[in-house]
């Protein structure tokens, strides 16, 4: 729910036409990924349901290590060359987005847009991106969920309902995922 809240004010602050989801393919940050990539790309299908949103399986496509400036420079040619790209990351991401794979670049092919987990994040998430440059920081009301949580919640009762979308909680429990 907090990745939804956060997509619809977003699109609302940013004045997005579309936005992209993309389930990450092949982290290079996480060695194994916790779910199957199809279960994750099903999950996204349920939640953002809204025709603002699109989900994308680029990062399949792409194949290889998921680095995020070859996932912007591949969408990138999908659209014409006026249009303007935001990548929307939380707060706690934008903390180690100077240690990300040619983040320079990135910063030139894009907009990084970070917006606070917690509520007392956005003076310490404004000072950081100062010195990083290129990255808006907004200043959004907070959903108190973090996935490691749900995931928690799941493996001690099998409910994350609430959490995220009902279409969401039941295909988690059709396919026993999390327990």
């Amino acid at each position: 729910m907090g990745h939804i809240k956060l997509a619809g004010f977003c699109c609302e602050r940013l004045g997005l036409e579309e936005l992209l989801i993309i389930p990450t393919f092949n982290s290079p940050h996480k060695p194994t990924p916790l779910t199957d990539y199809n279960d994750r790309l099903e999950m996204c299908r349920l939640s953002f349901t809204k025709k603002i949103y699109r989900i994308s399986d680029i990062e399949r496509q792409i194949g290889g290590e998921g680095y995020t400036i070859n996932t912007l420079r591949t969408i990138k040619k999908q659209y014409p060359e006026n249009t303007k790209f935001f990548l929307i990351i939380g707060g706690d991401m934008l903390f180690s987005f100077d240690k990300w794979y040619r983040y320079e670049s990135i910063l030139k092919e894009c907009t990084v847009v970070a917006a606070a987990r917690e509520e007392d994040s956005y003076a310490d998430m404004t000072e950081y991106a100062a010195g990083i440059g290129r990255v808006k920081i907004l200043n959004l009301p907070v959903t108190e969920i973090s996935s490691t949580g749900i995931r928690q919640r799941l493996a001690d009762n099998g409910n994350a309902d609430g959490l995220v979308p009902q279409a969401v909680a039941e295909y988690i429990k059709s396919k026993n995922l999390y327990l």
